[in-house]
């Protein structure tokens, strides 16, 4: 009687050991579950659109600036003292260069990302109109228009900045630091893709 006893001890105890066991796998088949669905909710699906949306988003992109300091010589009017008004102005202005985002196309392989940029161009000469300083003013007589005069120099300042600034590196400069811009903005969401940036 004693080893019948012992028996359905023995069974007892198997038979729990094999519902605990069982519980821990489902938990875990339950865990493992939860996790690929909630890891497929956060990963958006790769989409020329959808690398597209994420670039536009940004509008223009300034991708490098430079600060430029002219030197202008100014002239207008013909007759000295009455109606010619001249001087030398010195200036510092902030030019800005990158890429309009709205022309940048995106495509989607199973292997790659390619993503299309239009030619970097300067977005903005901001001359700082607090830097402006006049040497050598010679005024005339009938030049009462301050603010006109004002309004011709920081005209004057910005074709000075893109007749003589140096354009082209900041161009280069701007092309260089799209791609290292692009390539962060993208980095964790093309996932095992190739991201290839080509220029127009």
């Amino acid at each position: 009687m004693n080893e019948k006893k012992e028996e359905k001890r023995v069974d007892k105890g198997v038979v729990k050991a094999a519902i605990r066991l069982t519980a821990v796998i489902v938990i875990a088949v339950v865990v493992v579950i939860v996790a690929v669905l909630w890891k497929q909710e956060k990963e958006p699906e790769i989409t020329s659109s959808f690398i597209n949306n994420k670039i536009e988003a940004a509008g223009e992109l300034t991708s490098a600036k430079m600060i430029y300091n002219g030197l202008v010589r100014y002239s207008d009017g013909e007759i000295p003292f009455l109606t010619k008004k001249a001087f030398t102005m010195i200036y510092r202005a902030q030019v800005s260069a990158g890429i309009d985002t709205e022309k940048v196309t995106a495509s989607v392989t199973d292997s790659k990302v390619t993503v299309r940029l239009p030619e970097v161009e300067i977005l903005d000469i901001h001359v700082d109109a607090d830097s402006i300083q006049y040497y050598d003013e010679k005024f005339a007589l009938f030049n009462g228009e301050k603010r006109e005069d004002a309004i011709q120099a920081i005209q004057k300042a910005e074709k000075d900045v893109r007749e003589n600034g140096d354009m082209e590196s900041l161009k280069e400069n701007a092309r260089k630091q799209t791609e290292v811009l692009l390539a962060g903005l993208f980095e964790d969401v093309v996932g095992d893709r190739k991201l290839a940036v080509e220029w127009e």
